[in-house]
């Protein structure tokens, strides 16, 4: 399946749906992010990861500083907390361990639901 990548005003509209569930605030240690932050892509794009809602997260920092520079630094613990997804599965089937909500799945829509307990 080819990845989605987005231009323009959908991009913009992606962005909006992930920075408005995530309160503005970095999925991973919860600073308010209103300049400086990054959306990361869980599947990346070195992968085949999209722009799909359910792929990116809102994070402090850049590929190389703050919470965005720490997932990229530590590949198994990011995994482990489902912000890092591997090649072979579909974002919007991988729990993530959210700072604001506990363990969610995100969907294409911008929400978040609980995750099923294993």
């Amino acid at each position: 399946m080819k990845s989605l990548r987005l231009t323009g005003r959908k991009l913009t509209e992606r962005n909006r749906l992930i920075d408005s569930r995530e309160m503005q605030c970095c999925a991973r240690c919860g600073v308010e992010i209103w300049n400086n932050g990054s959306r990361h892509h869980r599947k990346l794009r070195s992968r085949g990861g999209g722009d799909e809602v359910s792929n990116g997260v809102l994070l402090c920092g850049s590929g190389t500083t703050g919470c965005h520079g720490w997932v990229h630094a530590h590949p198994d613990e990011a995994t482990a907390l489902g912000l890092i997804v591997s090649r072979w599965a579909n974002p919007a089937d991988v729990p993530l361990l959210h700072v604001l909500y506990g363990w969610v799945l995100l969907n294409d829509e911008g929400t978040a639901t609980p995750a099923p307990t294993i």
